[in-house]
């Protein structure tokens, strides 16, 4: 059953080889369609046995995309950008998931961010015409998988096949003066695609526009909230956290928001992170203590919700430091200096924590 990894590129010279040797040995065909490269990606792209093709930028990434299928000759396609890695983990191969007749496309284990956990995304799926990419960013195919797997009866499936996403680790500014337009005009035409809201919002915001970033999220959740309780997955409650953390920032109200927040999306790893630390800031510590404690108690490498991603810092360093600052104010200094010391194992900033774990040390001593 050979396979097509199908990519669009533009200037992704800094990441496209690590994302083509990920593919080179695992798939039968990789497409690239380049939409206007200026760098060295179309040279490194055929330093890989790849088909690589042309395709003028339109403003509308669908189009690329249903380009790249176009040109596909294999049975199945993988859905990969530039700025991905494929990492298919021992015991698992495609060949076997594809052997599954039952099967119209599969899901994969997205880890959008170093150091975070992976959740569910449809990457792979049968090369049928009758499925294309549909918007103009953010761009999906899900609606023709779902249609073939109707009138065919067949089934997604889901996997342990990995793809490692490391293009969010840099400036994202840059592709503002693109995706604020695209985002505003896919926003038009499906005012219920709630990550898009989010999305804009935190363009607007890394534009230095937090005010707008605050009117967009909240015009989100105003349609989030008409569109429950059909639409409650946990994916939407981005919306909340980004507007709960900047108010948090700002000194803003919390409490009416959060409540809303968490009784929507009570199995939310991170909004109950945030209600341990709003709790801290107020001093109420034995409300903060059981949360802190719970998030310690899973495993980050381990961890896997496949509706939403989180930072592994959740099971790790934050929660550990935050612990130990409860300790720290409720005279456990021992215990303190224990997570201080737990959290300068995955904290990115480890000496402070090293310093607050002799802090505590010393309190210890004396009392």
């Amino acid at each position: 059953m050979a396979v097509t990894a199908a990519l669009i590129v533009r200037d992704e010279e800094n990441v496209l080889g690590d994302c083509l040797a990920s593919l080179t040995g695992q798939v039968d065909e990789i497409v690239v369609v380049d939409t206007g490269s200026t760098d060295r990606t179309i040279e490194i792209a055929r330093g890989f046995p790849v088909n690589v093709q042309h395709f003028p930028w339109c403003g509308d990434f669908s189009a690329a995309r249903n380009r790249a299928l176009d040109l596909a000759s294999g049975e199945w396609i993988l859905y990969i950008d530039a700025d991905e890695r494929l990492a298919i983990p021992d015991g698992s191969s495609l060949p076997r998931l594809l052997s599954d007749a039952s099967k119209v496309a599969w899901k994969l284990r997205l880890y959008p961010r170093l150091g975070w956990t992976a959740y569910s995304e449809l990457r792979l799926f049968r090369n049928d015409p009758r499925i294309r990419f549909e918007g103009v960013i953010h761009e999906t195919m899900l609606d023709g998988v779902a249609a073939v797997a109707r009138t065919d009866g067949l089934e997604i499936g889901v996997s342990d096949l990995g793809l490692h996403h490391v293009g969010y680790e840099g400036d994202q500014r840059p592709k503002n003066p693109r995706n604020i337009p695209l985002l505003r005009a896919r926003l038009a035409r499906d005012p219920e695609n709630f990550f898009a809201w989010w999305h804009l919002g935190d363009c607007l915001r890394l534009a230095g526009d937090e005010d707008a970033a605050v009117e967009v999220w909240s015009e989100g959740l105003t349609r989030l909230r008409a569109a429950q309780p059909k639409r409650t997955g946990l994916a939407h409650s981005l919306l909340y956290m980004a507007l709960l953390n900047l108010r948090r920032e700002r000194g803003g109200p919390l409490d009416e928001l959060l409540l809303e927040a968490l009784t929507t999306f009570p199995d939310n790893l991170a909004l109950q992170f945030l209600q341990a630390r709003v709790a801290v800031d107020r001093g109420q510590i034995d409300m903060a203590r059981p949360i802190l404690e719970r998030l310690l108690a899973i495993d980050a490498d381990s961890f896997f919700e496949p509706e939403l991603a989180y930072d592994k810092g959740l099971f790790g360093h934050l929660s550990a430091e935050l612990l130990a600052l409860c300790h720290f104010r409720d005279g456990r200094f021992a215990d303190a200096a224990q997570l201080y010391r737990r959290a300068a194992r995955t904290s990115p900033s480890p000496e402070s924590c090293d310093i607050k774990a002799r802090l505590a040390d010393l309190r210890a001593a004396k009392s």
